[in-house]
């Protein structure tokens, strides 16, 4: 039973110690930087957007009260007539 092997017990182990610390110096030194950067930029882009739509809001919000404002006085010169 290859699992009972005791003599394979030492090359079985340092290969799985040298298998994950490649593994996680890989992903410490070149994917998680990217993926954080990839993070940091997409919330930047989200914090943005939500300005800009926050603008849009007051914006819209303006020209709605400035359009029922007109419409108010629109319908007041129409009850005069």
């Amino acid at each position: 039973v290859p699992q009972m092997e005791f003599a394979d017990y030492f090359p079985q182990i340092a290969w799985s110690i040298l298998a994950f610390a490649t593994l996680y110096f890989l992903m410490a030194k070149l994917a998680l930087p990217r993926i954080t950067d990839i993070l940091e930029s997409r919330q930047r882009r989200l914090d943005q957007d939500l300005e800009l739509a926050e603008k849009l809001r007051d914006e819209a919000t303006a020209a709605l009260a400035g359009y029922e404002s007109l419409m108010a006085a629109a319908h007041a010169k129409t009850e005069i007539i």
